[in-house]
C-alpha cells in the first residue's frame, strides 16, 4: 500500500512539474519577437548595434506592426550613421502608429542627417503641431532654419529655448556655433564653455571643441586654444588642422620647440601645407635657426606664391640675418598682395624708399 502511495504521488508530481515546464515553455513561445526586442536590448546596452540590428529584424518579421521595434532598429541605424535605413524604418512605424510624436521628431532628424530638408522641415512642423515646445525639436528646427540661411530665425528660436529652459546645453552649443560663424568670438567661446559645463562634456562632437579652440586662437587667447586643441589631438593624434594650430598657438606664446614639435607632425601628414611651413620658419626664426626658417618660407612660396604672410616672415629673418634689401623687397611683395602690416614695416625699416622696386 505505501509502495503504491509512493507510486501514485511521484506521478502526481511528475505530472505537475511536466506541467509547469511545459506552461514555461509555452510562455516563451507565445511571442517570440517580444524575445527578440528584449534580447536586442542588451545588445544595445552593450553597443553592438549590428547585431541587435539583426534580431530587431528577425522580430518585425515575426510581427510586421512592431512599432517599437521599427524604432529601436532607426536608433541602430542613427548610431551607427546609416541614416537612410533609419528614414526608412522610422517610416514603417508611422505607417503602424501614426501619431507618434517621438517617431515623428525623430524621422525629421532622420531626414535631415540624410539630407533630405524639405522632409526635415515637414515632420518637424507635424511634431510641433502635436506637442508645441519640446525643446529637443526646437533645437532641430533652430538648426535647420541655420542651414536653410535663416540666422534671424535660428538665433531667435536658441535664444527662446535659453529663455524657457536656461540649462540645456544643446542650445547654447547651437547658439554659440552660429556665433562662430559670424566671426563673433568672443560670444561664441562664452556660450560653447556655457554648452559644454552643461552637458559636462558628455558626448561632444568634434566640430564644436574645433570651433572654440579657433575662436580662443582668433581673440588671442593662446593658451586657452592650446588647452582644447590638446583635447581634438587626444582624440584624434592625426588631425593635421588642430596640430597645425596647435603649432601656431605655442608659437604665440613663445614655445618655439613645441610649435616646431607640432608643425613638423603637421607636415609629415600634408607635406604641402603652405601654412604649417609658415608657421613652422616663424617658430625656427624664434629659435635662432635662421637658415633653417629660411627654407621653410622659400618652399613655402613655392607651394603658394601668392601667400603675403610669409614673405613679411621671411622678411623679418632676412633683416635679422643684415640682408636688408632682401627683407625690403619681400615687404614690397607683401603690400602687393594686400598685407595689413607690410607697408608700416617697410617705411619703418625700409625708409619709404622703395630701393628701385615698383610697387
Amino acid at each position: 500500500m505505501r509502495g503504491t502511495l509512493f507510486i501514485y504521488l511521484f506521478i502526481i508530481s511528475l505530472s505537475t512539474c511536466l506541467a509547469q515546464k511545459a506552461k514555461t515553455d509555452t510562455s516563451r513561445t507565445l511571442d517570440p519577437a517580444a524575445d527578440l526586442y528584449k534580447a536586442s536590448m542588451k545588445l544595445i546596452d552593450s553597443l553592438k548595434y549590428k547585431d541587435a540590428i539583426k534580431l530587431l529584424d528577425k522580430a518585425v518579421r515575426i510581427k510586421k506592426d512592431y512599432v517599437e521595434a521599427y524604432n529601436k532598429i532607426a536608433f541602430c541605424n542613427m548610431q551607427l550613421n546609416d541614416f537612410s535605413a533609419a528614414q526608412k524604418n522610422l517610416e514603417l512605424s508611422l505607417k503602424y502608429n501614426p501619431d507618434n510624436f517621438n517617431c515623428i521628431k525623430y524621422l525629421g532628424r532622420a531626414c535631415y542627417l540624410n539630407k533630405k530638408y524639405d522632409q526635415a522641415k515637414k515632420y518637424y512642423d507635424n511634431a510641433d503641431s502635436l506637442v508645441p515646445h519640446d525643446v529637443e525639436l526646437m533645437c532641430y528646427m533652430a538648426e535647420l532654419r541655420a542651414f536653410g540661411q535663416d540666422i534671424k530665425g535660428a538665433l531667435d528660436m536658441y535664444n527662446n529655448i535659453i529663455d524657457e529652459k536656461d540649462n540645456y546645453a544643446v542650445a547654447y552649443i547651437g547658439r554659440g556655433m552660429i556665433k562662430f560663424k559670424q566671426k563673433e568670438y568672443a560670444y561664441a567661446i562664452k556660450d560653447l564653455e556655457q554648452g559644454l559645463k552643461l552637458s559636462k562634456y558628455q558626448k561632444i562632437d568634434n566640430s564644436i571643441y574645433l570651433s572654440l579652440a579657433q575662436s580662443k586662437f582668433e581673440v588671442g587667447d593662446y593658451r586657452s586654444a592650446i588647452k582644447v586643441f590638446d583635447t581634438l589631438v587626444k582624440r584624434n593624434p592625426k588631425d593635421e588642422y588642430s596640430l597645425t594650430y596647435r603649432g601656431a598657438s605655442k608659437l604665440s606664446v613663445n614655445d618655439f620647440s613645441g610649435s616646431v614639435k607640432d608643425l613638423d607632425e603637421a607636415i609629415k601628414l600634408n607635406p604641402k601645407s603652405y601654412i604649417a611651413y609658415n608657421f613652422r620658419g616663424t617658430a625656427k626664426g624664434g629659435l635662432k635657426q635662421n637658415v633653417e626658417a629660411l627654407k621653410d618660407f622659400d618652399y613655402c612660396i613655392k607651394l603658394k606664391v601668392d601667400y603675403a604672410s610669409v614673405y613679411v616672415n621671411r622678411a623679418a629673418i632676412k633683416m635679422a640675418s643684415k640682408d636688408r634689401r632682401g627683407a625690403c623687397e619681400d615687404l614690397n611683395k607683401a603690400d602687393q598682395l594686400g598685407s595689413d602690416i607690410a607697408i608700416q614695416y617697410f617705411q619703418q625699416y625700409c625708409g619709404g624708399d622703395r630701393v628701385g622696386m615698383d610697387r
